[in-house]
C-alpha cells in the first residue's frame, strides 16, 4: 500500500469510527421506511383490486380508485429516494465538521462568486440570478480556494430554466493569463455568455422554419407545374410560364427570405461571439474526444493544458461521478464547473451500513482531486513555468 492509499484508508477509518454511533439512527429510519412501504404496498394492492371489482358495474368509481392507486404507487416509489436523502442530510449536518476539520475547510454564508466573475469565466450562458447552497472555503499549499454548490437560473416572462446546477470551484494563481482559455465537455452549449440554449434555438428554427419554407415552396411549384401539364401544356411552355410568373416567385422568395432572416437574427450575434475565440486541438485523442478547447492564444493554451493537467481534470470529473466538466483560465483565476444533482461530501446512505459506506471514500477523492489540481499549478509556479 503506497502513501496515498494509506492516507485515504486512514481517513476512512477515522471518519467511520466517529460516525459509527449513527448506525442505530440509520437502522431506525430504515425500519420506519419498511413499515411505511408495507402499508403503501397493501393500500396500492387493495385499490388495484377495487379497480378490477368495480370496473364492470361502476366504471366511475373504478376510475377514482385507479387514480388513488396511481398516487399510492408513486408515493411507494418516491419514498425510497426521499428517506435516503433525508438520512444523508441528517448525517451531513451532524458530521460535516469532521470533513471540514480534516481538510482545513470552513463554511461561509451567502454567494461565493459575484456575477461579474462568473460572466468573465465564460463558463455559463446568460442567467438572471443565483441560488447558492453550500459554500466552502479552504486553504491548501498557501492557496485559498472556494467550493460552492450553486444553481444559476435564467428567468423569462413565463418560466425559469436552470442554466447550471452543480459545483463551482475557483482558486487564484500567481500567473496572470494573457488571454482566456476555456475547456468544455462535448455537447455543452450553455457557455460563453450565450443566450440560454441559443444554439439549440437556431437548430430548432432551421428545422421548423427555413427547411419547411423551402419544402413548401418546392411543393407549391410542383403542384403548379403538374396542374399545367395536366391541362395539356408542353414542357417548354411550362418552363416559360413558371419563369415569367412574377407573383409566384415573389411569394416563394418572400417565404424563404423571411424564415432565413429570423434565423440570421440569432445566428449572426452568436457567430460574432464565437469568432472571438479559436478552437484548439491536442494530441491526446481521449481528451480531444471528450472536450472542446477554446482560446484566444493557441500557444498559451498548449502551455497550460499539459498531459499532467489533462489527467487531473479527468480525475476531478471522475471523482464527482459526472460526465460533464468545464474549466476556465482568465485573468489570475482558474475556475471549474461540474454539473451534478448530487450533494457535496456525503458520508453515508440509508441502505448501506456505515462501516461499509462508499460515500466517505468518494468525499475524500473529491477533495483530493481539487487539491491535486491546485498542487499542479503550484508546482509549475515554483518551477517558474
Amino acid at each position: 500500500m503506497n502513501i496515498i492509499e494509506y492516507d485515504k484508508q486512514k481517513f476512512i477509518n477515522n471518519i467511520v469510527a466517529k460516525i459509527q454511533p449513527f448506525e442505530e439512527e440509520r437502522k431506525k429510519r430504515l425500519l420506519k421506511l419498511l413499515w411505511w412501504q408495507i402499508v403503501l404496498f397493501l393500500v396500492t394492492y387493495g385499490l388495484g383490486k377495487a379497480v378490477v371489482f368495480f370496473i364492470a358495474t361502476y366504471p366511475n368509481i373504478s376510475v377514482i380508485f385507479s387514480i388513488l392507486a396511481f398516487f399510492s404507487f408513486v408515493a411507494f416509489i418516491c419514498n425510497f429516494g426521499i428517506y435516503d436523502k433525508e438520512f444523508k442530510q441528517y448525517l451531513k449536518r451532524k458530521c460535516n465538521t469532521l470533513i471540514l476539520k480534516k481538510f482545513n475547510l470552513d463554511t461561509i454564508r451567502g454567494i461565493a462568486f459575484s456575477n461579474d466573475i462568473l460572466k468573465k469565466s465564460n463558463l455559463f450562458s446568460t442567467y438572471s440570478y443565483q441560488e447558492p447552497d453550500d459554500v466552502i472555503c479552504g486553504c491548501y499549499d498557501d492557496v485559498n480556494y472556494k467550493i460552492a454548490e450553486t444553481t444559476l437560473v435564467a428567468k423569462t416572462s413565463k418560466s425559469t430554466v436552470d442554466v447550471f446546477k452543480g459545483v463551482i470551484i475557483s482558486f487564484p494563481t500567481n500567473k496572470f493569463f494573457k488571454t482566456e482559455t476555456l475547456i468544455t465537455s462535448k455537447g455543452d452549449e450553455n457557455i460563453r455568455n450565450y443566450q440560454t440554449n441559443s444554439k439549440f434555438a437556431i437548430k430548432l428554427m432551421l428545422f421548423t422554419a427555413f427547411i419547411p419554407a423551402v419544402l413548401m415552396a418546392l411543393v407549391f411549384l410542383f403542384f403548379n407545374a403538374k396542374s399545367m401539364l395536366d391541362s395539356g401544356a408542353s414542357t417548354e411552355s411550362l418552363i416559360m410560364e413558371i419563369s415569367s410568373d412574377f407573383d409566384l416567385w415573389i411569394d416563394v422568395t418572400l417565404e424563404i427570405v423571411f424564415s432565413l432572416g429570423v434565423i440570421l437574427c440569432f445566428a449572426i450575434p452568436l457567430n460574432r461571439q464565437r469568432k472571438k475565440m479559436q478552437e484548439a486541438k491536442f494530441e491526446d485523442i481521449d481528451f480531444d474526444n471528450r472536450f472542446n478547447v477554446y482560446t484566444k492564444d493557441q500557444v498559451e493554451a498548449r502551455y497550460l493544458l499539459t498531459p499532467s493537467f489533462m489527467e487531473r481534470l479527468k480525475s476531478v470529473e471522475t471523482s464527482f461521478g459526472t460526465k460533464g466538466i468545464k474549466c476556465s483560465f482568465f485573468e489570475d483565476t482558474i475556475m471549474l464547473a461540474i454539473p451534478t444533482n448530487k450533494d457535496l461530501f456525503e458520508l453515508g446512505s440509508l441502505y448501506c451500513p456505515i462501516q461499509k459506506s462508499k460515500e466517505i471514500a468518494k468525499t475524500y477523492d473529491q477533495i483530493k482531486s481539487i487539491q491535486n489540481m491546485i498542487k499542479h499549478f503550484k508546482l509549475n509556479e515554483k518551477a517558474g513555468l
